[in-house]
């Protein structure tokens, strides 16, 4: 049975003018359009990234629980819902967010199946661990100009949410330059498409 919750409100971001279309590109709810919000800062995942993204991921996907950290929208974690992620829980800090990923997941949960504590991301993993969760894939895009993609994945790297071998994967700047080993964690593949790369993690020990 699949579930998903919503946790905190982090913005990440760049000014759209107009509100943006996207869709869900695989799965049992391919085709379903998303909203975003208009006159807010957020930066969606290009769909031709999503779409990538889970080409690489593949039947990983299915029966998974997953993290989405910085969710935005929430469109990378409801894409995983729809290719067969058994939970979801999406993590952001902006409180529009929070209210447009309970609009998207409408069709999917009624609202009060959805929890929605109001932390940002690293006190949110915190609490995670202390819930002893663990998730098998973690995305995590944080605002480009930020220094949050390195300390978000520090802290992964020293959290139990993690086990092996969990995969973690990070959208950034492609002028980003990030460490071949953080702690636990070892890098197994970048991609760029574009000024976007993402960049593979994986445990490998505890």
């Amino acid at each position: 049975m699949q579930s998903a919750y919503l946790v905190g409100r982090q913005a990440k971001c760049k000014m759209f003018n107009v509100q943006c279309k996207m869709k869900i590109i695989g799965g049992e709810f391919k085709g379903r359009r998303l909203k975003t919000l208009k006159s807010v800062k957020m930066r969606s995942t290009p769909m031709r990234v999503k779409e990538a993204l889970f080409n690489i991921l593949g039947n990983k996907v299915v029966g998974s629980s997953f993290l989405d950290l910085y969710a935005g929208s929430g469109q990378i974690g409801i894409e995983a819902l729809s290719r067969g992620a058994k939970e979801v829980i999406f993590v952001d800090n902006h409180p529009s967010a929070i209210k447009l990923i309970r609009t998207n997941l409408g069709f999917l949960h009624p609202e009060k199946s959805l929890k929605i504590p109001r932390n940002n991301v690293l006190k949110s993993l915190d609490n995670l661990s202390k819930e002893k969760k663990k998730f098998d894939i973690i995305f995590l895009d944080p605002p480009y100009e930020s220094r949050l993609v390195k300390n978000t994945l520090q802290a992964l790297a020293k959290s139990d949410i993690l086990k092996t071998p969990t995969l973690v994967i990070a959208e950034h700047h492609k002028s980003l330059a990030l460490d071949k080993e953080i702690g636990s964690l070892i890098q197994i593949r970048q991609e760029r498409y574009g000024d976007t790369a993402l960049t593979f993690y994986q445990k490998v020990r505890k």
